[in-house]
């Protein structure tokens, strides 16, 4: 993380390395499109041009909005379990972060389809599930070979 990034915050928490890494690691995205892609042209039989589209359009608002919204988001969480778990960065904090943050976006993908294309949100899931796993997983794999460097 970055000094200026940590003197103006004064604190850091879990969920700011994780969407730290996700700025850093912004070419991810076309990857998780390409997969979300695939996985909605066969979960949900649409159109290659509209598996597209509903993958971009996704990701764009889970980029840009759901990463700044989840980020926020976990202080909260730490405000209230910290006290539990004994500390910010603990095991149990970081494993909250990834999954509390990777199913906030999926929320954001699959409303954002919803609203769009009608599909329920029973059918959305599973693809935007898919996709946004594979991401987290590659930003948990970078920070922590990152971690033991």
């Amino acid at each position: 993380m970055s000094v200026t990034k940590t003197i103006l915050l004064d604190m850091v928490w879990p969920a700011l390395y994780v969407s730290e890494t996700f700025w850093k690691f912004w070419f991810l995205v076309f990857g998780t499109i390409v997969i979300e892609l695939f996985v909605i042209k066969y979960f949900l039989k649409f159109s290659w041009k509209k598996s597209f589209f509903a993958s971009l359009i996704g990701n764009c608002v889970s980029g840009f909005a759901g990463t700044f919204v989840m980020t926020w988001a976990m202080l909260f969480w730490h405000l209230v379990v910290d006290n539990f778990v004994h500390g910010t960065f603990n095991t149990i904090n970081w494993v909250a972060t990834y999954i509390l943050m990777c199913l906030g976006s999926v929320f954001l993908e699959t409303m954002t389809i919803k609203i769009i294309y009608k599909e329920p949100i029973k059918k959305l899931f599973l693809p935007m599930l898919t996709g946004n796993f594979l991401s987290y997983v590659f930003i948990a794999f970078i920070l922590i070979t990152k971690k033991h460097q």
